[in-house]
């Protein structure tokens, strides 16, 4: 988790000079979203999980939920530079919760692992901040919503190590 703390001092010395007022975002799980994903539609948050990479998209995702949720578990990454949600000014995760949702999260979902230079997909762990959208139709069987994001300068890479 070293590298999540230094990740995470990074985002805050780059928010110094923000308002103070603003509170510390608590991450919420995939599953957590899909749960209740109704009370979730257009809201933003910060999603921890599975970030995958692959040439046909990016998502983010768990490996199973538990039932309740919809299925499959991913939040699939639209990006959108003019009306995704712009960060808080002060962008600060709050670390301990982030660590307690990402060593949840790692017991039940693995990363993909692919064979240097086999594919030009990679799976990694990370916090995304974006608005959640639910999808419609045939869309919804890829995913059951989407997670709109304004950039990738909010995609925060994190180490379970």
């Amino acid at each position: 988790m070293g590298t999540l703390f230094r990740a995470v001092v990074c985002l805050l010395a780059a928010g110094g000079l923000a308002r103070a007022a603003d509170p510390q975002l608590a991450p919420v799980g995939v599953c957590e979203v899909l749960r209740d994903l109704a009370s979730w539609e257009n809201k933003s948050a910060a999603i921890v999980g599975r970030y995958s990479f692959r040439p046909t998209g990016r998502w983010v995702s768990e490996q199973v939920c538990e039932p309740g949720a919809a299925d499959p578990p991913q939040l699939w990454i639209v990006e959108d530079d003019k009306d995704g949600p712009r960060p808080p000014e002060r962008f600060e995760l709050d670390v301990a919760q982030v660590r307690v949702k990402l060593a949840a999260i790692t017991r039940h979902t693995a990363l993909a692992k692919f064979p240097f230079g086999s594919s030009p997909g990679y799976d990694r762990w990370a916090v995304v901040y974006g608005r959640i959208q639910a999808r419609k139709g045939d869309d919804a069987r890829k995913a059951p919503a989407n997670l709109v994001i304004r950039g990738a300068a909010v995609i925060v890479f994190l180490n379970a190590e």
